[in-house]
């Protein structure tokens, strides 16, 4: 034994000279004259043989250090000098060859063979299995491929056309050929949405993106405050524009005259403008098919001039964040626009009549709505409208009552129909705007109306007038659980209702979301004190139905507090 060990480390010393044809010498000699060879040695000439370029042999002593020592791959104890000796030198030397054979597969599988056979204890367990991963990983399909080199580029351009503007941003940081890419793509860049950008909006910035459109954008909408002449001056194409504040009214009738082809126009609240600056823009901007202002001021001493042909204005909204005079000073407006659509006027305080008083019928308005409005409406002269909302309009309901009391049924009634506050309105003003045919009305809404009564809540149920209402507002303190109970039976279509601050207990509750063939999908219950806990518990385990509860209690510091 002493000898075999001697002349094993002979080869070995060879083998570190690079002398391997003396070094295979010693180690044939080793295994021709042992009968218990020692998984070592056939290690070693594995090895030699390797560096000699015999594969093959090398192999061959792979195979034969896993086949001798089935029993235990793991460890074995060595007789002659008593060290523990580890088995796995033969899955991880014949993995080896199997690799430099080109077969990796297979090597593969004689690494995941080890893994099983050998203890996670032994001592080279975690370099066979880093080895296995490592082949593995090598070995398996790509998880993640480019789709710009596998899906043809006019496929890839309509899957980022759904994209929002950040996210294609983003997308030029994933590396040099896909910016390549979106730079050349300008229909990517048609729409410039900076509205979520949370930084500073640079110039350098928006001069890039609008060259990386090729000057072709068609939208802009950005809160933040940039240079607006330079854009429009750049983008001939624009036709939507929605900005912020920091612009004084010169500057923005300046910018907004260069850009001929605008078909809309949103300014928010943090844009304030005046009224003889919202006249100055219509002028100019003849092609305008939809503007919206929502913080405009106006003084009695400036008369606003409506001049410019604006006949193509289908919405119109005005939000007066001022006191006005008293001169009516949106009627010379209002005669301009005959065609119009959409009409959405808040806080206008002066003597303005809706159509103007000359008597011009504005048969194309569908949607009418009021806000804290002092001006007069002839719903006579509107036979299009289909969608009337008012809130807080006193002298509006007073005269729909007067037209209810003095005239027929309107032939075509209003298809949604919404009336906050409205201290005037009774039953037969209700009907009269609603019209003969209750099929027709598809949205009521009816919130903290104080003159109708508990009589007249039911009236309008007996009536018909809900049953085809798809979406319903009677919060207020009027609905008890016994008008539910009949509004849950007579109003088969319901698909959103709202009976916020109501006396209401859980039977209204489980009459609204228990009934047979329910189309039910909202019910808004904030501020029904009466409910019981186990009735909202079951509304909300119902399938298809939102449920929106709560209860606002204020505790110390005016603490919001709310159970859903």
């Amino acid at each position: 034994m002493d000898t075999s060990n001697q002349i094993q480390k002979l080869g070995q010393q060879e083998y570190r000279r690079k002398n391997y044809h003396a070094a295979l010498k010693f180690f044939d000699s080793v295994i021709s004259t042992e009968k218990q060879l020692d998984v070592s040695v056939l290690d070693c000439r594995a090895a030699t043989y390797e560096k000699l370029g015999d594969l093959h042999a090398a192999l061959k002593d792979g195979r034969r250090m896993i086949s001798d020592y089935k029993t235990d791959c793991a460890v074995c104890l060595n007789a002659r000098t008593g060290e523990v000796v580890n088995r796995l030198k033969g899955y991880l030397r014949i993995g080896k060859i199997l690799q430099l054979l080109d077969k990796d597969s297979v090597a593969l599988g004689i690494y995941k063979y080890g893994l099983r056979k050998v203890s996670p204890s032994a001592a080279r367990y975690p370099l066979l299995r880093d080895i296995h991963d490592s082949l593995n990983q090598k070995c398996g399909p790509s998880r993640a491929k480019d789709p710009l080199t596998v899906l043809p580029l006019e496929i890839a351009q309509m899957i980022m056309s759904f994209l929002d503007f950040r996210h294609i941003v983003s997308l030029t940081r994933v590396s040099t050929s896909w910016r390549d890419y979106l730079k050349s793509t300008p229909r990517l860049w048609a729409n410039l949405d900076f509205s979520k950008a949370k930084a500073n909006i640079s110039r350098a910035a928006v001069q890039r993106y609008i060259l990386f459109s090729g000057r072709t954008v068609a939208r802009l909408t950005t809160q933040q405050s940039i240079n607006l002449q330079h854009v429009v001056t750049q983008c001939k194409d624009l036709e939507h524009l929605q900005i912020g504040g920091g612009y004084s009214n010169a500057s923005l009738i300046k910018a907004i005259s260069i850009a001929r082809n605008l078909t809309c126009l949103l300014l928010p609240s943090r844009c304030e403008t005046s009224l003889d600056c919202i006249s100055q823009i219509l002028g100019v901007c003849t092609n305008l098919a939809r503007a919206e202002f929502h913080s405009v001021t106006s003084t009695p001493s400036i008369v606003p001039k409506w001049q410019g042909d604006i006949s193509r204005l289908r919405t119109l909204v005005v939000r007066v964040t001022s006191d006005q005079g008293s001169k009516p000073l949106f009627d010379p407006l209002m005669l301009k626009i005959p065609e119009i659509r959409e009409l959405r006027l808040a806080g206008w305080k002066s003597r303005t009549t809706i159509p103007p008083a000359s008597g011009l019928a504005m048969t194309r308005l569908v949607k009418l709505q009021l806000s804290d409005f002092k001006g007069h409406v002839s719903p006579l002269a509107l036979p299009s409208l289909r969608t009337l909302d008012l809130d807080t309009c006193m002298n509006i309901m007073h005269e729909f009552s007067n037209h209810a009391n003095q005239s027929d049924l309107r032939s075509d009634g209003i298809a949604e129909l919404s009336l906050s506050c409205a201290s005037a309105l009774d039953l037969h003003c209700l009907v009269w705007l609603v019209g003969p045919n209750f099929a027709g009305l598809k949205k009521l809404h009816l919130p903290q109306c104080m003159e109708i009564t508990d009589t007249c809540l039911r009236t309008i149920i007996s009536m018909g007038i809900i049953d085809h209402v798809v979406d319903l507002d009677l919060s207020g303190p009027r609905l008890t659980d016994h008008l539910v109970q009949l509004l849950a039976f007579r109003a088969f279509r319901l698909e959103r209702i709202k009976v916020a601050s109501t006396p209401i207990t859980g039977v209204g509750v489980k009459a609204l979301v228990t009934k047979p063939g329910s189309k039910l999908q909202y019910l808004d219950i904030t501020d029904c004190s009466h409910v019981s806990s186990d009735a909202i518990a079951f509304a909300r385990h119902l399938k298809g139905l939102t449920l929106k509860c709560g209860q606002e209690k204020l505790y110390g510091k005016k603490k919001k507090v709310r159970y859903e």
